[in-house]
């Protein structure tokens, strides 16, 4: 009977022992799920936090740019604006130059010039070159405007929109140089004798008024493309 109550006792402290070891096990892998839950989340978060980060930081820069774009396109705009303004009042000016004032000065050179005194006739052409510079040189004024104002536009200007105004710089200038070629051809002898011979000034003075015009709108084309753009 004794016997019978140590084998009972022996396999009762075995069951335990190993319930206890099972326990101690489970217990151990318990504690390092728990670590390991632990240690994910720490990293979750610090994934979490580096993403709110690198959000907030994009965010940031979106606002940065979308300033920055918007800046410039008013500073574009203002600019193209301000261009245009500047080639509509010169184009304004020279018909007014050339409808309003160049007539009274054509009518005294025809008055003044008889063609029967050689002094009285230079001093009619004279009086009329005279008058003739003075347009131009009204209108030469405006080109430097013009030209400053072009300067402007080329500091945020593509190498494309620089190669227009290139363009259209020398058109100014030669459609300039054609009217007052005409014009100056209007107080000669030959003119007079034969007003037909006018064609050719008129002729080219209108073709370099053309590619003015010409450069003009493909200028504001592209100005319209670049704000379209920004």
């Amino acid at each position: 009977m004794e016997e019978l109550l140590y084998s009972v006792a022996g396999i009762i402290l075995g069951f335990l022992s190993l319930y206890l070891t099972a326990y101690a096990k489970a217990k151990g892998k318990n504690k390092a799920l728990e670590e390991d839950v632990s240690r994910l989340e720490d990293e979750k978060q610090r994934v979490i936090a580096k993403y709110q980060s690198e959000l907030q930081e994009l965010k940031r820069q979106h606002a940065l740019d979308l300033e920055k774009r918007k800046y410039l396109y008013e500073e574009k705009r203002q600019q193209f604006t301000k261009f245009f303004s500047m080639l509509d009042e010169f184009q304004r000016r020279s018909y007014t130059l050339f409808g309003e004032r160049f007539y009274p000065i054509m009518n005294q050179f025809v008055a003044s010039y008889t063609g029967t005194s050689d002094e009285a006739d230079q001093a009619a052409i004279a009086d009329f070159n005279s008058g003739v510079q003075a347009l131009f040189h009204e209108l030469s004024e405006e080109q430097i405007r013009i030209a400053n104002e072009t300067n402007s536009i080329r500091l945020i200007a593509s190498d494309e929109m620089d190669d227009l105004l290139n363009r259209l710089d020398e058109a100014v200038r030669e459609s300039t140089n054609d009217a007052s070629e005409m014009l100056k051809f209007m107080a000669t002898p030959d003119f007079w004798e034969d007003q037909s011979l006018i064609v050719p000034y008129q002729k080219k003075a209108e073709e370099s008024g053309i590619l003015v015009k010409q450069c003009r709108d493909n200028i504001m084309s592209l100005m319209k493309r670049e704000l379209q753009e920004i």
